[in-house]
C-alpha cells in the first residue's frame, strides 16, 4: 500500500535533508519520491502555519486521530440506519 504524505522539509548546510513529520510507519527503509516547489517557504507562512498548529493542538493533543474518529461516527450512523 503506498501513503501520500504532506510535509515539510529542510535543506540545511552540506545540501542535507531534514524531514520532520510524525508518520504512522514501521521503521525501515522506503523507496520515496520527493517533489520541492522552486522556491522556499516564505517565514511568515511558515510561522503562521506553526501558530496555526500549536492552537490547535491546544484542544486537540496529536495522539487524537481525527480522521478515524469521523470514520468510526459515520460507521455508527450506517449502521443505526438498519
Amino acid at each position: 500500500m503506498m501513503k501520500s504524505l504532506n510535509i515539510i522539509v529542510t535543506v540545511i548546510k552540506d545540501s542535507q535533508l531534514l524531514i520532520n513529520s510524525s508518520v504512522d510507519l514501521p521503521v525501515g527503509e522506503y523507496n520515496a519520491v520527493l517533489v520541492l516547489e522552486d522556491q522556499p517557504i516564505s517565514s511568515s507562512l511558515k510561522t503562521s502555519i506553526q501558530e496555526a498548529q500549536a492552537l490547535f493542538r491546544k484542544y486537540i493533543p496529536a495522539s487524537i486521530k481525527l480522521s478515524q474518529e469521523l470514520i468510526e461516527e459515520r460507521r455508527l450512523k450506517a449502521l443505526s440506519k438498519y
